[in-house]
């Protein structure tokens, strides 16, 4: 007798081959049988007018500190997500000790939430691992290794070359890392300390990662005037290194850079005909999200929150700060220009005093504080300890749907929680499939199904789900391609979408869309690369 049987639905089955029906049968959290006389079994979902699908694989995510919180989240699981990759941009939560925890709380609050010092309970990777499997997980999590912590353990907060024995330190506490589980080694190079590494540094600790069989997941250095450049080292830091590629939210920030996406597109391409392997991963709206203190000229966070919070309080370097916005693309990446403080909306601020700020544009703040742009942005990140999360709308449909079309593509959210989120955070994996497959046509069902399933699944390594096989992990979605919509808007982000049926882990329904308020049940584990 079989656990689970579904019925009705056309299995798409993650392999890019066409729809055919089939009951599925489920036992012990396996698949074990697609197709032919299936036996009965103590709970069946019928299924008639949907399709079948392995669990979606989100390879960017923010939810590092999120998960250890009661509820336990539920905006991913809700749009299919049954495998998520934390410890992105180089800004993840371990290793950490008492003297780095209070700078490495302060530099990942934008992107994972506040998170009080006593509740890091945590210090090395493998603890962080322990303490997550410890929730309440709605869904699996794998977890890449961050340079953000590895750097400050081993060096701090400084803007310089690591000497022999800190580069030393960086590259065995990667390795250990490695060894207790990690997929992969993440970096934001936009972020600090990560923006402080050469090209020399990031290549020794991806070829510690390449050891290990990990991916190095990147944060490019410019995504806008100077993106082929940036581009161009990362793939220069895995071909010293052996390392797989896998480029963060490929994206030309401001109408300006956009024809800078296709000649991105075209590098990969032939980097994928010989030198390295390549992917990337996109979010599937024309608008991006991140902390505001990235807006500023990079020297600003040199040496820590600390430091920069004494310059934005100092008149002379509040006068390089308005310098620098006078400076156009070629020499940094002016947001003034690219995007313009009309594009830049406050989403999140750690204090209520500034909380009517959530949801105005910097252009809008600047009018009502009666502030220059440059100065209302200063004096938010000042008086909000540099905690603000924006959103900025950069984007065109136009690269967007041709990265959706390139083979080295796959699907992310990169949601990140907390004020007034960016509605990606709820509503990516069914707008994709609602724009891009069902009204455009971009893509076609067995290929969209490929690029969230078992295309991740083969980027991390995974290779016990990602298809709907025998013997793969019943991790599924059931949903309706007629009705699948993401509700979430910039306005009203925090709505769960609809036709997504059923969402099922290891083999129980943890999210039925009758009742999208409720975790039905919590059989999420930790996924180790051992």
């Amino acid at each position: 007798m079989l656990d689970v049987k579904i019925s009705g639905a056309a299995v798409v089955d993650g392999t890019g081959g066409e729809p055919f029906e089939a009951e599925v049968g489920i036992n012990g959290g396996e698949i074990v049988q697609v197709g032919g006389d299936l036996p009965s079994a103590g709970m069946t979902i019928e299924a008639p007018g949907c399709i079948i699908t392995p669990g979606f694989i989100d390879t960017h995510s923010h939810s590092d500190l999120r998960l250890l919180q009661s509820p336990p989240p539920l905006a991913k699981l809700s749009q299919g997500i049954t495998t998520e990759l934390l410890g992105q941009d180089g800004l993840g939560t371990a290793p950490v000790n008492s003297e780095t925890l209070p700078q490495l709380a302060r530099l990942t609050a934008g992107l994972l939430g506040s998170w009080p010092a006593e509740k890091w309970t945590w210090r090395s990777f493998a603890d962080y691992l322990a303490a997550l499997q410890e929730a309440d997980l709605p869904n699996h999590q794998a977890c890449l290794i961050s340079h953000g912590p590895v750097r400050l353990e081993a060096m701090g907060n400084a803007d310089r070359k690591p000497d022999d024995e800190e580069m030393d330190r960086m590259r065995n506490l990667v390795a250990e890392a490695m060894q207790q589980g990690a997929w992969g080694f993440s970096t934001g190079l936009i972020y600090p300390p990560g923006s402080f590494a050469d090209t020399e540094e990031l290549a020794a600790l991806a070829e510690e990662t390449a050891r290990h069989d990990g991916i190095f997941v990147v944060h490019l250095r410019d995504e806008g005037y100077h993106l082929l450049d940036a581009l161009e080292e990362a793939i220069e830091v895995c071909r010293r290194s052996g390392c797989h590629l896998h480029i963060s939210h490929l994206q030309a920030y401001g109408e300006v850079n956009w024809p800078n996406l296709p000649r991105a597109l075209q590098r990969i391409t032939r980097a994928r005909q010989g030198e390295i392997t390549v992917t990337c991963d996109r979010y599937p709206y024309l608008a991006g999200s991140t902390v505001l203190s990235a807006v500023l000229p990079a020297w600003v966070l040199d040496g820590g929150p600390d430091a920069a919070l004494a310059r934005l309080a100092d008149d002379e370097h509040r006068r390089a700060i308005h310098r620098a916005f006078d400076k156009g693309l070629q020499v940094w990446h002016n947001r003034a220009i690219s995007v313009g403080w009309e594009n830049i909306v406050v989403s999140w601020v750690q204090s209520e005093d500034n909380s009517s700020f959530i949801g105005m544009s910097m252009e809008e703040i600047s009018r009502e504080t009666q502030k220059d742009p440059v100065d209302a942005v200063c004096d938010l990140l000042l008086a909000e300890q540099l905690q603000v999360t924006m959103i900025s709308h950069y984007g065109s449909e136009e690269n967007l749907s041709s990265i959706y079309r390139h083979p080295a593509s796959v699907v992310a959210t990169d949601g990140i929680y907390g004020g007034r989120p960016h509605p990606r955070l709820w509503g990516s994996y069914p707008r994709f499939f609602s724009r891009y497959v069902a009204e455009e046509g971009t893509l076609t069902l067995p290929e969209a199904v490929r690029k969230t399933t078992s295309a991740p699944a083969r980027i991390l390594g995974l290779t016990d789900r990602g298809t709907i096989k025998a013997g793969q992990r019943a991790d599924l979605v059931v949903f309706d391609l007629d009705e699948v919509a993401d509700r979430a808007t910039y306005q009203n982000p925090e709505m769960p979408s609809v036709g997504i049926k059923k969402v099922m882990v290891k083999g129980s329904v943890a999210y039925d869309g009758d009742s999208p308020e409720k975790l039905q049940a919590a059989e999420g584990q930790v996924l180790k690369n051992t």
